[in-house]
């Protein structure tokens, strides 16, 4: 038997017969052909993982929501003025009635003395039966009593000037003296305008907290941006009261954001008050403290 070199195995199947046909050509690109299909098939689910990513990360994010907050520091409209607890005055005690004369002697004792100018008589015993005992004789009706009779007290007088009535009503900030001071903003202490910008500041920011679930209502009735309005009042401990919502007589005010708006504001006081972190109340010129009244825009808008 001859030997023979064969390049591979289908060049033995293959011996003797008809190769041009296909059978063969298919046979020596297999390996060549699977490589190929391999890495198309690794491109193609590469590309499709990708593209996925794109479209989740970039194409599909989350919308971002923003709260715009401003504070308008003009004259407002004055809202209900807040009714003080007034201590009631206590009832001026009724003045005694007059006590009927009672009969008075005199007793005087003697005291020692080097120079005795002129004696009177020690009165005797049954001379101040039935009398009380006083600095002069006196005729009156008898009494059992050996107690002297008290002069009337004098009534106490308030001593000084009366104090200056607490100021009544709500102030705005054009007519106060001193601004508010929220917390975190007492670096700009003596400084209106910076106390007014670092109050909106703060404000706005807690506010976009308390108002990130309304995105949800936004979203589901396909609306991006909504407007409202609160006003509310900062009274002279320092307590945001008085929060409500204002409806504009021309419209574009979002009803349902006034009210979360509201009920966030309240949430916000509530917060201030619980942790002892309440605003330094406004002054005015004499360093009385007022009721301040604001007025709040709120703006809520989603950005895509």
């Amino acid at each position: 038997m001859s030997q023979e070199n064969y390049k591979s195995l289908d060049d033995i199947v293959f011996e003797k017969r008809f190769k041009d046909y296909g059978a063969y050509d298919l046979r020596m690109g297999e390996r060549s052909n699977l490589m190929k299909a391999l890495l198309i098939g690794i491109a193609i689910i590469g590309l499709a993982t990708a593209g996925i990513v794109f479209y989740n990360v970039v194409l599909k994010k989350e919308d971002k929501v923003e709260t715009v907050v401003d504070i308008n520091l003009i004259d407002v409209e004055q809202p209900e003025e807040i009714i003080e607890d007034k201590p009631e005055e206590p009832e001026p005690e009724p003045e005694p009635e007059p006590e009927p004369e009672v009969a008075q002697v005199r007793v005087v004792i003697p005291e020692p003395k080097e120079n005795v100018v002129k004696e009177e008589p020690i009165v005797k015993v049954e001379e101040m039966e039935n009398k009380l005992i006083g600095l002069k004789n006196v005729e009156g009706e008898e009494t059992t009593s050996s107690k002297g009779k008290s002069e009337p007290e004098k009534p106490k007088g308030t001593g000084g000037e009366g104090k200056k009535p607490a100021p009544v009503g709500n102030f705005t900030a054009r007519q106060v003296s001193e601004m508010a001071i929220f917390p975190g903003c007492e670096k700009y202490k003596g400084n209106k305008n910076e106390l007014q910008k670092c109050l909106a500041k703060e404000l706005s920011s807690e506010l976009t907290d308390q108002l990130n679930d309304f995105s949800e209502t936004m979203a589901d009735r396909g609306e991006s941006l909504a407007v409202s309005k609160l006003q509310f009042v900062i009274d002279k401990s320092g307590k945001i009261i008085q929060v409500q919502a204002l409806q504009a007589g021309g419209g574009g005010i979002n009803v349902e954001l006034g009210k979360e708006s509201e009920k966030a504001l309240q949430r916000i006081a509530t917060r201030l008050a619980s942790r002892g972190k309440n605003i330094q109340p406004a002054k005015l010129e004499d360093g009385s403290s007022v009721n301040l009244v604001f007025q709040l825009p709120v703006r809520f808008q989603i950005q895509n």
